[in-house]
């Protein structure tokens, strides 16, 4: 990692008897700054720090006990959660992955909090044959950073609602110096499921494990989401894809297998190398060449009416390892995302809007009547009517349904049902454009379909304009003051989406 700042190691040494003593010693880096995997933020932080033990952990949180303290994961996050002045840890020591079983046969893993998906995942397998609950489409982000933004998977709760345990580094309310926190029930741990890093320094998690389990997937094309959505019962850990200019959808349909049916297919592997060819590298090298490289709206439609089918394989009833299925290498091209959620009895109904301002952006010069009348009623109309042709979305829109999670602010915490979350991605920059729709997008869906946006993308909203979604945050931020009453852990972001 780059970092134009003081990279501080510190040398700790210790006994068991009271009055242990800690001793410091600052080594300077060579001077650079710090970039995230978007490229959309870039910052100095003062300190780097690179912590090898949990007592160098609580040396750095006294040490900075009037400042300010972020700590920065895999950088895979869009928003400005990781962004600070003074001080930034990296917990790249903190990889540990412990595994137990139980006499009734249950698999137990104590996961670091530095620790990656991807790592985590082939020692679970290596270890135990098992895998965690729920997995996101990114595995080089850590386990930290997927708790503390609830990153999620399809069909399932995100990461975070299966945590049983976390260990976190943060301030004793009597004494404000630093200790160790374990939580494993209550409001503390709802919270903790999803902090966006409020609550102190994630040392280590806790979850029940399921045996490694296959996945059967069926790749179709549809006319409508209804047809998509009617596949639901059948294939409850699907997602799905809106392709742009066309408006169809290309679902993939996957369900858990029993073991006795878990046989992996023999093409499997042939399957995975096309996906890594013709998905992971084509179709984005065709999407950066036609969108972002030559800038032409109508290669751009031509992709999606034209080259698209011909890219995809649609096999039937694929089976695989589920954590070979449920992820992508979508890291391979630096993108930037916002990810909006909305109640799955409003998805029809925001798909459809989706349809029409995004046709707008790319040059249309009306929308749906009802529509219109309904943007009209809310003063959106002329807005977007005046951005009508100053984008063309170029990457298919992902959505995915994530279930209620046992959180406080998590995007689906405490809700009465499912939520759908809807992915638009840009390879373009700059992204000026892309920001006006991003935001447009934000503010109006929020009042018309009761959305809400992830945590760790882009955000453009604050907290005034999402207070309302979410009634437990006046909760959250008195338990984040009963660990960090001086707010060390508050950075600008946290407190313009938070209320802090």
């Amino acid at each position: 990692m780059n970092s134009h700042a003081k990279c501080v190691r510190i040398a700790v040494t210790f006994d068991n008897r009271p009055g242990r003593t800690w001793t410091m010693e600052d080594v300077i880096s060579s001077p650079t700054t710090v970039t995230n995997f978007g490229g959309n933020l870039t910052f100095q932080p003062k300190y780097h720090y690179v912590p090898r033990d949990e007592a160098e952990v609580l040396a750095i949180l006294n040490r900075h006990a009037a400042g300010k303290i972020r700590v920065v994961g895999a950088r895979h996050a869009w928003s400005e959660a990781i962004v600070t002045d003074d001080a930034l840890v990296d917990m790249f020591h903190f990889q540990h992955v412990h595994t137990e079983r139980t006499a009734d046969g249950e698999i137990w893993a104590t996961i670091g909090g530095g620790c990656t998906l991807h790592r985590a995942l082939d020692e679970l397998a290596r270890q135990a044959n098992a895998t965690l609950p729920a997995l996101g489409l990114i595995t080089e982000q850590t386990i930290a950073g997927a708790i503390s933004t609830a990153t999620h998977g399809s069909g399932r709760h995100s990461i975070a609602h299966y945590m049983a345990e976390i260990r976190v580094a943060a301030y004793d309310p009597q004494t404000g110096q630093a200790r160790i926190f374990v939580w494993n029930e209550g409001p503390q741990l709802r919270a903790a499921r999803c902090a966006l890093g409020c609550m102190g320094i994630i040392l280590s998690m806790k979850f029940r494990c399921l045996p490694q389990y296959s996945i059967e997937e069926s790749i179709r094309r549809h006319d409508t989401i209804d047809e998509v959505l009617a596949q639901e019962a059948d294939h409850p850990l699907q997602q799905f894809y809106l392709a742009p200019h066309v408006w169809k959808y290309y679902a993939q349909e996957r369900k858990a297998l029993p073991p006795e049916q878990s046989r992996r297919s023999w093409y499997a592997w042939i399957y995975r190398v096309y996906w890594f060819l013709m998905v992971d590298i084509s179709m984005h090298v065709l999407v950066k060449l036609f969108a972002a490289w030559l800038r032409s709206r109508w290669l751009v439609h031509l992709q999606y009416r034209r080259l698209l089918p011909l890219l995809m394989w649609k096999p039937r009833k694929l089976v695989d390892r589920s954590d070979r299925i449920l992820v992508m290498e979508h890291e391979l091209f630096r993108h930037l995302e916002i990810e909006i959620f909305v109640p799955a009895r409003l998805v029809r109904p925001a798909a459809h809007f989706v349809q029409q301002v995004l046709t707008v952006f790319d040059g249309a010069d009306a929308i749906d009547d009802a529509q219109a009348d309904e943007l009209e009623r809310r003063g959106l109309l002329g807005r977007l009517m005046s951005m009508r042709g100053s984008f063309t979305l170029h990457y298919p829109i992902t959505f995915r349904r994530v279930l209620p999670d046992d959180t406080l602010i998590s995007m689906t915490a405490d809700a009465s049902e499912s939520y759908y979350a809807i992915s638009f991605i840009t390879y373009v920059e700059p992204r000026d454009a892309f920001f006006q729709l991003a935001k447009f997008l934000a503010e109006s869906m929020g009042p018309l379909f009761a959305a809400r946006l992830h945590w760790g993308k882009h955000f453009p909203l604050d907290h005034a304009q999402i207070k309302d979604a979410y009634p437990n945050l006046p909760e959250f931020r008195e338990i984040c003051r009963q660990t960090d009453p001086r707010g060390v852990f508050c950075n600008e972001y946290v407190k313009r989406v938070l209320g802090f």
